[in-house]
């Protein structure tokens, strides 16, 4: 027995990167051969227009747009219109939907559900009385799912730690199509003004004041410039600060960037000032057009990503004159090498992970 049909739920058609890899994947799934079901709660959003082609889409009516609380009154209708679909496995794209997963199950109690982990589970260095209530509501809001699947290693073993009565599986974001090229570029980052793009939504998650900051104390040693690429809820409060900085000729916002190889191609260095992150797609992408990055330690991925040589640089505390210096330090360095980004990314093509999820939902299709 396989899974012929996968219906994947999602809220809205936010632009992130869950919906980003979650259509990646539905396009591969369909070519292989399966049917691929998205079942929304609103349908606003951009990335709408990119759904692939040949997967259904099915949107609440009336819809419940995104809110603060949307999320608690989305499960159930969402799941009476995922049992009319008749799936044969769902795949939940991120922690987002994870709450999801309750309503879901009970609608469908024969149906495999699988969950991807996007981020960390729990802020790291939470204190105990923190960690403790977080597990609770985590292992609460888990009920349902089936098996889940790590962005990579270091969140797989944080997975085990919390909510060991799930299996995990580790499956690398497939950010890069299997022959998507990837270019070397000569010389070093430094050499004269230097270029830094960020790439995400405006949103506390990515701690865009932090870049801004970065930017401010960078600019008293050497000519620089960012451009952040991107649109959310922070963009007042960023543009403000800009101004207050006065950073206005240094910095830029222009807004969500569709296609992000024109950016990238136009940057010396990736700048990540996130909180949090299960595994920037971003930086996968600014390596194979040749762009290292400096970032502040926020994911197990990055982690990984820098045990190649020059690829990139971690901050050693999440403060702008740390993160200033790690893009002091990388723009020192010459632009990686071919081998170097080659060695780094080649577990986010695209093959590795359509295989593991789909072998897995057809090992769990087979056992129900």
């Amino acid at each position: 027995m396989t899974a012929r049909h996968i219906l994947i739920p999602l809220h809205d058609f936010s632009a992130g990167g869950t919906e980003i890899i979650a259509f990646r994947l539905a396009e591969a799934w369909l070519k292989a051969g399966r049917r691929i079901t998205i079942v929304a709660g609103a349908a606003d959003g951009p990335m709408l227009a990119r759904v692939p082609a040949g997967a259904a889409v099915e949107v609440l009516s009336p819809a419940i747009p995104r809110s603060p609380v949307s999320r608690l009154r989305l499960g159930v209708p969402l799941a009476a219109l995922a049992r009319r679909l008749k799936p044969d496995a769902v795949m939940i794209p991120g922690n987002f939907h994870f709450i999801l997963a309750r309503s879901l199950r009970a609608a469908m109690p024969g149906v495999p559900i699988v969950a991807k982990i996007s981020n960390p589970l729990i802020p790291a260095n939470s204190a105990a009385p923190i960690r403790a209530a977080a597990t609770f509501v985590l292992r609460r809001l888990t009920v349902g799912i089936d098996h889940l699947c790590a962005m990579s290693e270091g969140l797989a073993a944080d997975c085990r730690a919390l909510l060991p009565q799930i299996p995990v599986t580790t499956v690398h974001d497939p950010f890069l199509d299997d022959h998507a090229p990837v270019i070397e570029r000569d010389g070093v980052p430094g050499d004269g003004m230097l270029r830094l793009v960020g790439i995400g939504r405006l949103e506390p998650q990515k701690d865009w004041p932090l870049a801004i900051r970065t930017v401010q104390a960078l600019a008293g040693r050497r000519p620089v410039e960012l451009i952040i690429h991107g649109e959310g809820a922070e963009r007042a409060r960023l543009e403000a600060l800009v101004a207050r900085l006065g950073l206005t000729g240094m910095i830029t916002l222009p807004g969500f960037c569709a296609e992000v190889t024109a950016a990238l191609d136009a940057a010396d260095l990736l700048l990540v000032s996130s909180a949090y992150e299960g595994g920037p797609a971003v930086a996968v992408e600014a390596l194979a057009r040749g762009v290292p990055f400096a970032a502040t330690d926020c994911s197990h991925f990055l982690r990984t990503l820098i045990t190649a040589p020059g690829v990139g640089t971690l901050a050693t505390t999440p403060e702008a004159d740390a993160l200033a210096a790690a893009v002091e330090r990388q723009a020192a360095l010459p632009f990686p090498t071919a081998a170097a980004i080659a060695a780094a990314i080649t577990r986010s093509r695209l093959t590795p992970a359509v295989e593991t999820y789909l072998a897995l939902f057809d090992r769990l299709v087979a056992a129900r």
